[in-house]
């Protein structure tokens, strides 16, 4: 991200982000992951606008998010990390199913800093673990085109299949059960 890209989420969000938060990502503190929406720290002020706007305003299943709380990533589609912008440190929350409210939601870090020291340390181990150079270039996931596409629809296809068999093995053993 950039320092405009900053501009853009407070002005957007209505937000001042902690200082912490902006020297981790500007520039991004793990250049590997650079540009990165799949981990828990993300990389993209387009997307964190549009994701932060959604969390506000709220579903049928999950209550709108306060405007203090701001989602630095969604790694897991159903664990959120935020930050809460109300004080300069930024506490640090773990949102299950992205519930503020949830009993199992809580505040894993006091300040933005701890957290992102942590993170930062623990993914250069990850990437550093699988071959990849933390310093190094980022690299773009690639696209499931050609053939690895069609292996992909494949193994869908071969997962639904051995799902419906099941399903019907266990509907079979049930009323053969039930007939003796």
């Amino acid at each position: 991200m950039t320092d405009s890209d900053i501009t853009r989420l407070e002005r957007e969000l209505g937000i001042t982000l902690p200082a912490a938060y902006k020297k981790a990502v500007v520039p991004f503190c793990i250049p590997a992951l650079a540009g990165n929406t799949t981990h828990a720290l993300w990389d993209d002020a387009p997307r964190l606008v549009e994701l932060n706007l959604k969390l506000q305003a709220g579903t049928q299943l999950r209550p709108a998010w306060p405007p203090h709380m701001f989602a630095v990533g969604n790694p897991y589609g159903d664990e959120l990390v935020a930050i809460d912008t109300r004080t300069a440190d930024g506490p640090v929350w773990w949102l299950d199913h992205g519930m503020v409210d949830s009993k199992a939601s809580h505040q894993s870090h006091a300040r933005f800093a701890d957290w992102v020291a942590e993170y930062r340390r623990d993914m250069r181990s990850d990437l550093a673990g699988d071959g990849i150079d933390p310093d190094g270039p980022p690299k773009a996931e690639p696209k499931a085109t050609g053939k690895r596409a069609m292996r992909d629809v494949l193994t869908l296809i071969g997962m639904a299949a051995l799902g419906l068999g099941i399903l019907i093995l266990l509907f079979w053993v049930k009323k053969q059960m039930m007939g003796h």
